[in-house]
């Protein structure tokens, strides 16, 4: 499968274990524009088809620096992430519903015949960031309080 199609067949691509990989830019990352820095490089993904316990899987390895604000200093600073989710495909809104009933924690999304893959990777970026952004320990300027 092609990463320049942009969609995939969920269902079908989890079913024949099909995978997908590829890079785009900050500049083709409309939602990311404000943390993505273009001299960082690429958002560099892999999705991974595959039937995990009998259900749909996709499995997302993301790589990508991004840029956030600190909220102790408000100096901004490069945060790289390296993200691996596992998504379960639900075939409809009550399947997706019994599995959230019975495991909180569980990642499900809707099975789509058009899922546009660069929106599925900037959405576990947008997931992935931190509520209160701050410099690693030990790198941030501001005063330590007592």
């Amino acid at each position: 499968m092609s990463a320049r199609s942009g969609t995939i067949d969920s269902l079908q691509f989890a079913r024949a274990g099909r995978n997908v990989s590829g890079e785009f830019s900050a500049a083709d990352a409309a939602r990311l524009g404000d943390i993505l820095n273009p001299s960082d490089g690429a958002v560099q993904y892999l999705i991974e088809g595959s039937l995990g316990g009998g259900r749909p899987v996709l499995n997302l390895k993301v790589q990508t620096t991004v840029r956030l604000t600190c909220q102790r200093c408000l100096e901004t600073f490069a945060l790289p992430l390296s993200i691996e989710s596992e998504l379960w495909l639900a075939r409809d809104e009550a399947e997706l519903a019994r599995w959230e009933a019975e495991d909180a924690l569980v990642d499900a999304v809707l099975a789509d015949e058009r899922l546009d893959v660069r929106e599925l990777v900037e959405d576990e970026i947008l997931l992935s960031l931190p509520v209160a952004p701050r410099h690693p320990e030990g790198e941030c300027i501001a005063p330590e309080r007592a």
